[in-house]
């Protein structure tokens, strides 16, 4: 879910950037970047790729990959204990009838964590990875849900293996991700490290001025409109329903979501923006089209226009221009 929930993020942010030209950046939020935001320098910024500070990065995305990818080691055999990250299917029935909400496939649950009603995480531990489960449990008398406050229903859980804190190595999975050689994998997330380290230091160098209401409140809505559409098609529940299981409000869930990840994306995304303005970089129809084609790539069955459709007729000019302007941070480094 959190994968999900940074996509469409991503998706209806981008849709709130307006055209200024045919094969030039658009400006950000219908107005001058400059309302928003003063850029701060961009050109020489010093990166020691020896230092404690860019470790953390290069091991950020080494984690990331790892995480995207699912790179984990998995344990088949064995019980499970209190702290493993157990991945399950399950399905919950009340009165031998399945529930909203209640099934799932796949699902990434750590035990310990509380994120399910009482019993359901400790009537794992000690089962062995594999097997089926029957849990026999009861919803809290003040649960929100009115249907299943207080009632008793079952949940079938499979055990399909424990997800265990061991990251495998990069020399045992490069491979999987189509490099050739480790130490062209290795350089390949030496890059990213530095860009993403170019890109949160130009972030810290510059001042954000101020977001715009409307535009917030718009990309609000419309992530919380395709969220619930994709809560709907994962659960079979609404999202205000899927919240209340979560013991939210929705006031609650939108400042959360503002605060902690629409203006940081939009801050992101100002910083890139004003990059290419300032050199006067523009993105071409062609280059948009390349991140096109290799979206494309990553679906099976998808057609273009379909996936077109999807994200948006922004969410491609934003790959174009992340990629130029992260290039252009990375040439004009001062690497060491």
């Amino acid at each position: 879910m959190k994968r999900i929930i940074s996509l469409i993020l991503a998706v209806f942010t981008l849709s709130m950037l307006a055209s200024c030209g045919k094969n030039e950046a658009r400006i950000l939020y219908n107005d001058k970047l400059s309302k928003y935001i003063e850029l701060g320098d961009y050109k020489n910024i010093p990166v020691d790729t020896k230092s404690d500070t860019f470790k953390e990065f290069y091991d950020e995305v080494i984690s990331s990959d790892i995480y995207s990818n699912d790179l984990y080691v998995q344990k088949t055999e064995g019980e499970v204990a209190d702290g493993d990250t157990v991945n399950i299917d399950y399905e919950g029935k009340k009165d031998g009838v399945a529930f909203d909400g209640g099934t799932a496939e796949g699902y990434d649950l750590k035990i310990g964590s509380g994120s399910f009603i009482e019993g359901f995480e400790s009537g794992l531990i000690g089962k062995k990875i594999g097997d089926t489960v029957d849990l026999n449990l009861t919803f809290p008398e003040d649960y929100q849900s009115t249907d299943l406050a207080g009632k008793a229903v079952v949940f079938t859980v499979k055990i399909n293996y424990v997800k265990t804190d061991e990251e495998r190595k990069p020399e045992d999975y490069y491979k999987e991700l189509d490099f050739d050689t480790l130490d062209a994998y290795e350089a390949d997330v030496t890059e990213r490290a530095v860009k993403n380290y170019l890109l949160d230091t130009l972030k810290a160098n510059s001042e954000i001025k101020n977001y715009p209401e409307k535009d917030t409140e718009t990309i609000y809505t419309a992530y919380k409109n395709m969220l619930d559409k994709n809560v709907q098609s994962s659960y079979g529940i609404d999202l205000a329903t899927y919240l209340s299981y979560n013991n939210q409000t929705e006031d609650d869930f939108k400042a959360s979501v503002t605060d902690e990840q629409i203006k940081p994306l939009m801050e992101e995304q100002m910083v890139l923006y004003a990059v290419l303005d300032k050199e006067k970089l523009g993105v071409t129809d062609k280059e948009i089209q390349a991140q096109l084609d290799e979206t494309v790539k990553g679906y099976s069955g998808v057609s273009e226009d379909e996936i077109k459709e999807f994200y948006g007729d922004f969410y491609f000019e934003y790959l174009a221009v992340n990629e130029k302007a992260l290039d252009y941070l990375y040439k004009n480094a001062d690497i060491s």
